[in-house]
């Protein structure tokens, strides 16, 4: 896994809007000037995003008063979007991601909060059981383009897993992937899916279902449940 700074400056940020049309609010977004991958706004997390907000659109209470976890959120766009739309949100990543991401949090927690939603953020290593957010369970898990690191491939299918494990509630999972040309990433995500597949029910959401101008036919939009035994 590839080291990351675990600070920033304020001059080493740059705000990105990010219009949520349903409910009329605009969410900003500081991102990195230069770093590593959690530092910008990927297309993934957009797609992933505004394909929420449309089925917020299509279903009032889709989101309000539900409870998400978003793994590997980076800059927070995916579970920022769902706390505006109402959900209560737990968005982590590793430890030193976190000062951007609740910097992203304290600078939307108006619009948020006047929505209903609410947004934290907490460290979690995927593959690390031990974690204080596994007591807890949730309604919907959301991921974007976490499928990069060979490395990470067991350890967040583990985490997949493990969340689907409880007694009460069977999340419904959404990640979106970015398919790259390189053959590392071909192979990569090869191996991710079929290990998937194997262990999760897995629907494809074709690009009609989703939002109209965040679609792509590159990045890949699935829904996933556990399998009934």
């Amino acid at each position: 896994m590839s080291h990351r700074r675990s600070s920033f400056q304020s001059n080493d940020l740059f705000p990105r809007e990010i219009d949520i049309e349903v409910c009329l609010k605009t969410l900003k977004i500081f991102q990195k000037i230069e770093g590593d991958v959690n530092c910008v706004v990927w297309d993934a997390s957009l797609v992933l995003a505004k394909y929420l907000e449309t089925m917020s659109q299509n279903k009032a209470d889709f989101l309000s008063g539900t409870r998400v976890l978003e793994l590997g959120s980076g800059l927070g766009v995916v579970g920022l979007t769902a706390a505006t739309l109402g959900a209560q949100v737990t968005l982590t990543d590793l430890p030193e991601a976190l000062p951007l991401l609740r910097l992203n949090i304290k600078e939307n927690k108006s619009k948020i909060s006047s929505m209903g939603g609410y947004a934290i953020a907490e460290a979690l290593v995927w593959g690390d059981h031990n974690s204080q957010i596994h007591k807890d369970e949730f309604d919907m898990i959301v991921l974007a383009d976490c499928v990069y690191y060979e490395e990470a491939v067991d350890p967040l299918l583990e985490t997949l897993q493990c969340f689907s494990n409880t007694i009460t509630k069977k999340p419904t999972m959404y990640l979106t992937q970015e398919l790259r040309d390189s053959e590392i990433q071909k192979k990569l995500w090869k191996k991710f899916y079929d290990k998937l597949t194997d262990l999760f029910i897995v629907e494809q959401i074709p690009e009609e279902e989703q939002h109209k101008n965040y679609r792509s036919s590159d990045i890949l939009l699935l829904r996933i449940k556990k399998k009934s035994y």
